[in-house]
C-alpha cells in the first residue's frame, strides 16, 4: 500500500542491446485475475460501520500478503473487514508476463509449511489448496570463495561432517520454531517460554550469525553460505540475530514451492478472503470505490481519509504497511538512518525460447561480508553482493541485494552490468542474458514506491537482541490500531508474515 500514485507508462533501457522495461517506479497494467467474484458487492454505509457482538468494523491498510492473512482471519471471527490497497493486491508478490511467460516476483521460496497448515486451521479450511512441492535442490547451491556448497550437505561430501554438527547445534530450535515464529512474545506465555529458553542454548552467548558460525569452527566454505542466509533478516551476518544462522539446517531440508508457482498462494488469500465477506477497495476492487490510496489515519477517532478527502471511519485500524509509510500517514516525523536499514535489492526477470540450462537455485554470497556490511550502512553499492538466481524451465530470475537508498538501478546501470557478468561467469553461462527473448526489472526504486521509503525490504533493522522472534516493533500502537507484516514481524519471509498476523489475530480476541 502506497500513499502515492504511479503512472502507467514504462521507460526503456537497453541491456545486451535489447530494449527491456524497467518497472521503476511505474504501475501495472490492471488484470481481471482478482476480479470479485459473483455476488460480491461493496459494502453499503450500513454494512461499513455496523459490528457484531464481540466483533468490530475493521479497516485493514495496504493489501500485501500480511494484510490479506489477516483480514482472512478476522473476518473468519466475524469481523466486518474492508482492505485498501492502492496498487496490485500482493504487495511484492504479484504476476509479470516478460516475453509471453508468466513471472511470481517477490517470495520465491516456501518454508516451515507447518505455519500455513495452521492459518488454514485457524480458518477451519480441511484442505491445502497450495500443493506444495519439495524444491530440488533444497536452498541451492552456494559459490563461495572457499569452493561451492550445497544446502543440505548431501552424505558422502567433504563437508557432510562439518553440516551435521551445525545441525546438532541447532536442533534444540526445531521443536519450538513454529512457536516462535507464531506465539505473541510475552513473560505470561508459557510456551513462548519454552521455545525462547531451547533458542537461549542453541545460541549460546552468541547474539549474532557471525558470532555463533564463528564458535562452530566449520569449514570456511560451510560458514561462508550459512552467513549468507542471515539475509533473511535482510541484514548482514554482523547485525542479524543468531537464529539467522541456524536457519539452514532447520529447514534445508524443507523447502517448498506451490506446483502452480508462488502465485497460487496469493489467488487462495483473495479467495479465502472473499469467500468470508472482505471487502476491497483499490485499483482492483471492481466496485464504485476506485479509490484504496490512504493520505491520513487518524487512530484516535479511528478514521481513513482517501483520495478527494473522503473520510471512512472504523471501529479497528490494522496497517500493513511499513511502519515508516504509517508513520507518515499519522503525521509522525520519520526517523530512517542509512546504517539501521534493511537491505533492497534488483530483480532481473529473463524470458529464454528454451529451458535454462541451470539448477533450480543457485546462490554467490558477497565475496568480503564485511566490506558488504560497510557498503550498504553507507547507502554505497558493495564491490560484489549477494546474487540469487533461480531457474524454472525457460524462466530465469537474477535477485541482486542492494542498498535501500530508492535510487534507480536498470539494468544498463554499470554496478548492475558487473552483477550479472559475475553470475554469468561463476555459474559458467557466459552471455546468457544475451540470448533472452525478453527482460523486465524491478529495482530499489520500485520497491520505495509502496514500502519503506527507501526501499528496505524489512524496513529498518534492531539491535540483535530485539530481532527474529523477539519482535522489534509493538503490536499494538494505540486502541484502535494494530500493525502487522514484515517490518513488524521482521525476516523469515512468508512464514514471518503468516506467523505475524496469527499473533495479532490471536492478540485481538484477547483484548
Amino acid at each position: 500500500m502506497s500513499h502515492r500514485t504511479r503512472n502507467d507508462s514504462n521507460s526503456k533501457v537497453h541491456l545486451f542491446g535489447k530494449s527491456v522495461h524497467s518497472l521503476a517506479p511505474t504501475s501495472f497494467p490492471l488484470t481481471t485475475d482478482h476480479s470479485p467474484l459473483p455476488g460480491c458487492t461493496d459494502p453499503t454505509p450500513d454494512q461499513r460501520f455496523t459490528s457484531g457482538t464481540g466483533t468490530s468494523d475493521t479497516g485493514i491498510i495496504g493489501g500485501g500478503l500480511a494484510g490479506l492473512v489477516l483480514a482472512a482471519l478476522l473476518a473468519q471471527r466475524g469481523h466486518s473487514v474492508t482492505v485498501y490497497e492502492s496498487d496490485r493486491l500482493g504487495g511484492k508478490l504479484r504476476r509479470k508476463e516478460v516475453g509471453g511467460l508468466s513471472f511470481d516476483t517477490g517470495p520465491s521460496l516456501f518454508t516451515f509449511p507447518s505455519v500455513w497448515r495452521s492459518f488454514l486451521a485457524r480458518l477451519g479450511e480441511a484442505s491445502d489448496p497450495l500443493d506444495l512441492r519439495p524444491l530440488p535442490g533444497g536452498l541451492g547451491l552456494h559459490h563461495t570463495p572457499f569452493g561451492p556448497v550445497p544446502l543440505p550437505v548431501p552424505p558422502g561430501h567433504p563437508l557432510h561432517a562439518d553440516w551435521l554438527r551445525v545441525c546438532a547445534a541447532a536442533a534444540p530450535v526445531a521443536p519450538h520454531l513454529e512457536t516462535l515464529l507464531t506465539t505473541p512474545p510475552r513473560l505470561t506465555s508459557a510456551a513462548f517460554l519454552r521455545a525462547s529458553a531451547a533458542l537461549a542454548q542453541a545460541t549460546g552467548p552468541h547474539l549474532t550469525a557471525e558470532g555463533w558460525i564463528r564458535a562452530r569452527r566449520v569449514h570456511p566454505a560451510l560458514a561462508h553460505a550459512l552467513r549468507t542466509h542471515a539475509l533473511n533478516a535482510g541484514l548482514s551476518p554482523a547485525d542479524a540475530p543468531a537464529l539467522y544462522a541456524l536457519l539452514p539446517a532447520l529447514i534445508a531440508g524443507h523447502v517448498c514451492r506451490p506446483a502452480g508457482g508462488m502465485g497460487v498462494l496469493l489467488d487462495t488469500l483473495i479467495l479465502l478472503c472473499r469467500a468470508r465477506g472482505v471487502q476491497f477497495w483499490g485499483t482492483e476492487s471492481g466496485g464504485t470505490q476506485s479509490s484504496g490510496t490512504v493520505r491520513r489515519l487518524d487512530s484516535a477517532s479511528g478514521s481513513l481519509t482517501l483520495d478527494g478527502g473522503e473520510v471512512i471511519r472504523h471501529d479497528l485500524l490494522v496497517s500493513a504497511i511499513d511502519p515508516a509509510r504509517l508513520a507518515a500517514l499519522r503525521g509522525v516525523p520519520v526517523h530512517s538512518p542509512l546504517p539501521r536499514r534493511t537491505v533492497s535489492g534488483v530483480a532481473i526477470y529473463a524470458a529464454f525460447r528454451e529451458a535454462v540450462p541451470l539448477p533450480a537455485t543457485s546462490i554467490l554470497p558477497p565475496t568480503d561480508f564485511a566490506a558488504f556490511r560497510a557498503a550498504l550502512r553507507a547507502g554505497a553499492l558493495p564491490p560484489d553482493t549477494l546474487a540469487l538466481v533461480h531457474a524454472d524451465g525457460p524462466r530465469l530470475a537474477v535477485l541482486l541485494t542492494a542498498p535501500a537508498t530508492a535510487r534507480p538501478l536498470t539494468p544498463d546501470h554499470p554496478w548492475v552490468r558487473a552483477q550479472l557478468a559475475r553470475v554469468e561467469t561463476t555459474l559458467s553461462v557466459p552471455g546468457l542474458l544475451a540470448s533472452a527473448s525478453a527482460v523486465a526489472a524491478f529495482d530499489p526504486a520500485h520497491y520505495a514506491v509502496g514500502g519503506h521509503p527507501g526501499g528496505a525490504i524489512y524496513g529498518l533493522g534492531h539491535p540483535a537482541w530485539r530481532g527474529g522472534p523477539l519482535h522489534p516493533q509493538p503490536y499494538r500502537l494505540h486502541s484502535r490500531l494494530w500493525q502487522v507484516g514484515t517490518g513488524v514481524h521482521p525476516g523469515g519471509g512468508i512464514p514471518a508474515i503468516l506467523g505475524g498476523a496469527l499473533i495479532v489475530d490471536e492478540l485481538l480476541t484477547k483484548t
